[in-house]
């Protein structure tokens, strides 16, 4: 039975007891050595052993989950633009104190504390805690 590449099949824990299915199949990612070598480390850093227990963590959790990804790229955009106005009002603010005019900062820091909040949020919803990557292997 071969799988499509457009439907998810369930992951099933190995019964205990009972070792895990062989692995006779291969996928295979083409990368450039810098992009191998961060992937490597970015492996680490989250706590698994190689890129490929890394890669098999994602894999597994997209399938469960339904995430494809694409939306952490459009809030990540997002995110970036309100950062962009953020600074550009910031700057106007230092002109403005430089110049010895009255500053009143309170809607600049209303708007950092507001997308602070927004990547708070954000970064917990890409986060895989240790217990969710130990169900997932």
């Amino acid at each position: 039975m071969s799988a499509s590449p457009h439907v998810p099949l369930p992951v099933t824990p190995p019964v205990s007891g009972q070792s895990r299915p062989a692995r006779s199949s291969r996928l295979s990612v083409r990368a450039s050595p810098d992009e191998l070598a961060a992937w490597a480390g970015t492996a680490r850093l989250l706590g698994h052993g190689t890129t490929a227990l890394w890669v098999r963590s994602l894999l597994k959790e997209a399938a469960l989950t339904g995430h494809d990804g694409m939306a952490v790229g459009v809030s990540l955009r997002k995110l970036r633009g309100e950062l962009g106005r953020i600074g550009n009002n910031l700057n106007q603010l230092a002109h403005s104190a430089h110049c010895g005019d009255a500053v009143r900062a309170g809607d600049v820091l209303d708007a950092l504390e507001a997308t602070k909040d927004r990547v708070d949020v954000l970064l917990k919803s890409m986060r895989v805690t240790n217990r969710q990557r130990k169900t997932l292997h």
